[in-house]
């Protein structure tokens, strides 16, 4: 044994005989204490000899944790300690006549206990107390009362910047049996204890505060709750902008594929499952409405739009040639540069005459001079010739021109204009890609703007 413990083992001997010593006169004295109270005691009455005076109890909670809270029926489960402290005018005594005893415990059945009752409770209001509960009671006649248990509470719940919201709920206690003016509710402390207290996953502790209302007949205590946003922004909005994002792309798919319109819907369908999804998971009333609910609406409708101009692009790229695309689609379709793309640069015409029965209007670069030469392609550029009859790229006039047609065939030089449908031609397939181009761009801007503006209103009220 080491020289520090030889030195304590007196002490702690004297200190082990005195404890066995009192041990056994507590227990006598105490029973003998307890029989002294109980004489003429009756619980019916306040423990105040003037019983024209109202009964002070002070109380305060302490918060455990948080056990669920649900959004949808707005209620919250939290477990706490609620303790109560009130002066008996009845229980006191001298400690020196009942060996020092200072502090005894009594079953909460034996004595006056004030009760009380969660009075936002969301599944039957009743007491709180139980008959297995005890009271510590000390030669003063103060009295400690502490009621552990799961409280369940309603919570207006304001989801307006889900999930960037901050919910402020109320857990308000009063006396179950006596009308107001008879027993009086003091907070002992203004703020909510934490001594025992378990972090929750998805809420995070803001503030607490203590309020008396009702001229002290109820007691509030108000938790302030912020939700953790990051479970919210991976599985539900970054999959739903990555989406709508996707759902934009379907007009750089070729129209030939087929699948434009199977894709579109298909990104149509998952956006309206997660407008399920977060419906589900918000209250069932319609004031407030959620910021983000009105985003997802948003976000549907962009995407029913997105589906309808799909349509109208296929509709437009599978029209027949035998009506041609007027003057304003062939005007989108060169701005675009859908058939500038087709120029090689600055152009002019020849007539050829000469030929019996051709009069053909031809298309050279300006760096060129035509040649009317065996085999030499005659039309380079689609061409109109005089009986309104198109000519392709690739028709060929071929053949031996005798000297007679040699000599009266001439190429006569005419000015070629941007907007001469009879040099130009424009198809509905060209119109449909300049389309697929204009809603590309405008539907981008449009879901860069609503998302924007939806983190711009959460932003500013949530840092306000």
């Amino acid at each position: 044994m080491t020289p520090i413990w030889l030195a304590l083992a007196p002490a702690l001997a004297v200190l082990m005989t005195s404890y066995n010593g009192v041990h056994a006169q507590v227990i006598k004295d105490a029973e003998r204490l307890f029989s002294n109270l109980m004489v003429d005691y009756n619980k019916m009455f306040r423990p105040v000899l003037n019983q024209s005076k109202p009964v002070v109890v002070s109380t305060w909670l302490d918060l455990v944790s948080i056990q669920d809270f649900n959004e949808v029926e707005e209620k919250i489960s939290f477990t706490a300690i609620l303790f109560l402290t009130w002066t008996d005018e009845r229980l006191g005594w001298d400690p020196e006549k009942y060996g020092g005893i200072n502090n005894i415990n009594i079953d909460v059945s034996k004595i006056w206990a004030p009760q009380v009752m969660l009075l936002n409770n969301v599944l039957k209001i009743e007491r709180l107390s139980e008959d297995w509960h005890t009271v510590s009671v000390n030669a003063s006649g103060s009295c400690l009362y502490f009621i552990a248990n799961v409280f369940t509470s309603s919570c207006d719940v304001d989801v307006t910047f889900y999930p960037w919201d901050t919910q402020t709920c109320a857990f308000q206690f009063m006396p179950a049996k006596y009308e107001p003016g008879k027993i009086v509710l003091w907070p002992l402390k203004g703020n909510v204890d934490f001594n025992y207290y378990s972090p929750n996953g998805a809420w995070d502790l803001v503030n607490t505060s203590v309020s008396s209302e009702i001229y002290g007949y109820t007691v509030s205590f108000k938790i302030e709750v912020e939700r953790k946003p990051q479970f919210a922004i991976v599985n539900v909005i970054l999959p739903l902008i990555i989406m709508s994002a996707l759902n934009i792309l379907v007009f750089l798919i070729p129209t030939d594929c087929g699948e434009r319109i199977s894709f579109c819907l298909t990104v149509l369908l998952s956006i309206a499952v997660f407008l399920t999804l977060v419906g589900d998971n918000l209250p069932k009333n319609s004031r407030p409405m959620s910021v983000f609910s009105y985003y997802l609406v948003s976000v549907l409708i962009i995407s029913v739009a997105i589906s309808l101009a799909v349509i109208c692009s296929l509709h437009t790229y599978h029209r027949g040639e035998k009506q041609h695309p007027g003057a304003a689609w062939r005007a989108v379709a060169r701005r675009l540069g859908c058939y500038c793309a087709r120029r090689s640069g600055p152009e002019k015409a020849y007539r050829v005459t000469g030929i019996p029965g051709v009069d053909y209007k031809l298309a050279w670069p300006e760096n060129v001079t035509p040649r009317a030469s065996l085999g030499m392609h005659l039309v380079p550029y689609p061409m109109r010739n005089h009986r309104g009859v198109f000519l392709n790229r690739n028709t060929h006039v071929n053949g031996t021109l005798s000297s007679d047609h040699s000599e009266d065939s001439t190429f006569h030089e005419e000015e070629t204009h941007e907007g001469d449908s009879s040099v130009m031609e424009i198809k509905w397939s060209e119109v449909s890609i300049a389309l697929d181009k204009v809603f590309f761009v405008f539907f981008s801007l449009i879901l860069t703007t609503d998302t924007l503006c939806f983190f711009m209103v959460i932003y500013n009220n949530v840092t306000l």
